[in-house]
C-alpha cells in the first residue's frame, strides 16, 4: 500500500462470498453485488487506494467490498500518514457528485416552469433549483430570507421533496401550495405562518420525487445550481450569489 490508511467500522462486515479465493476483476465484483443484493444500484465499482479494496455506490451510499468479494465495509476510509488527516471516502463521494452534474442539468431542462413554484428575481441573472419540504427548518430559514435572493438576481424555483414520503402529511401541505390559484402565497404562508391550504388537482411529486433519487440529494433544502452542482443545504444569500457568479466565471 502506497500510504498508511485507518479504516473505521461504523457499522458492519457482512461475508459475502464464502467460497472466494482469488482476486476479482471490477466487473465480477459488479456482478457479485447485484447478486447480493438484488434490485439495489449498484455503481462506480473501483480500485480504492487500499490494494485489496473496491469502493462503490450501493444506493447512493458508498461502501467498500474486499477483491475477494468476501467481506462488505460500511464506514470512512482516512489516510494518515500525512500531517493533516485525508478523508478519503469524503472526496471520493464529491469526486462522484461531481460526475453527476452534467446530467442533473441534463435533467433540470427538460421540466416545465408550471410543474414548478417559482419565485422570479426582479433583474434574474442567476437561477437555483431548490427541492424542499414544508417541515425543514433551513428551508423555511431560506424562504424568509427569499427576498434577500431575489434582490440579488437569484430566481428560486422550488420543486417538492417531503422528506416523509408522498403519502405523509408533508407531502399533503404541499398539494395544497401546488393546486393553490396563488402558488407563491401558499407557500409563503406553509411555510412562515403554518397555514395550510387543502387541494385536490394533479401534481409532479412522483416525477421529483424521482429526481430526488437520481440526483443523490440526501436532505433538504437541496439545491441544484445552473451547471448542475448539488448544494447540500442552506447558504446566505451572499453567499449564494457569490459561488453562482464564480461558477459563470469558470465556465466562460
Amino acid at each position: 500500500m502506497k500510504n498508511l490508511l485507518i479504516i473505521l467500522m461504523l457499522s458492519l462486515t457482512i461475508p459475502l462470498a464464502s467460497a472466494a479465493t482469488k482476486a476479482l476483476s471490477e466487473e465480477e465484483v459488479k456482478v457479485m453485488l447485484e447478486a447480493r443484493f438484488p434490485g439495489a444500484s449498484i455503481d462506480h465499482v473501483s480500485p480504492s487506494e487500499v490494494d485489496s479494496l473496491y469502493s462503490f455506490m450501493l444506493q447512493g451510499d458508498l461502501y467498500y467490498v474486499s477483491n475477494d468479494g468476501k467481506y462488505l465495509i460500511d464506514g470512512k476510509m482516512l489516510d494518515i500518514s500525512t500531517e493533516q488527516i485525508r478523508n478519503i471516502s469524503q472526496e471520493r463521494i464529491s469526486q462522484l457528485d461531481q460526475m453527476k452534474s452534467p446530467m442533473r442539468k441534463r435533467e433540470m431542462a427538460k421540466l416545465k416552469d408550471e410543474d414548478m413554484v417559482i419565485f422570479k428575481a426582479p433583474n434574474e441573472e442567476h437561477v437555483i433549483s431548490v427541492f424542499t419540504d414544508i417541515d425543514c427548518g433551513y428551508c423555511q430559514k431560506m424562504h424568509r430570507e427569499r427576498d434577500d435572493y431575489l434582490s440579488r438576481g437569484i430566481t428560486i424555483r422550488y420543486l417538492a421533496f417531503p422528506r416523509a414520503g408522498l403519502k405523509s402529511k408533508s407531502a399533503d401541505k404541499l398539494q395544497g401550495i401546488w393546486c393553490a390559484k396563488d402558488q407563491q402565497t401558499a407557500m409563503t404562508e406553509a411555510k412562515l405562518e403554518r397555514k395550510y391550504r387543502e387541494g385536490s388537482c394533479t401534481t409532479p411529486f412522483a416525477e421529483h420525487m424521482s429526481l430526488v433519487r437520481k440526483f443523490g440529494i440526501r436532505g433538504t433544502p437541496g439545491i441544484i445550481l445552473e451547471n448542475g452542482d448539488l448544494v447540500g443545504g442552506y447558504l446566505p444569500a451572499e453567499i449564494m450569489r457569490q459561488r453562482l457568479d464564480q461558477l459563470k466565471k469558470d465556465t466562460k
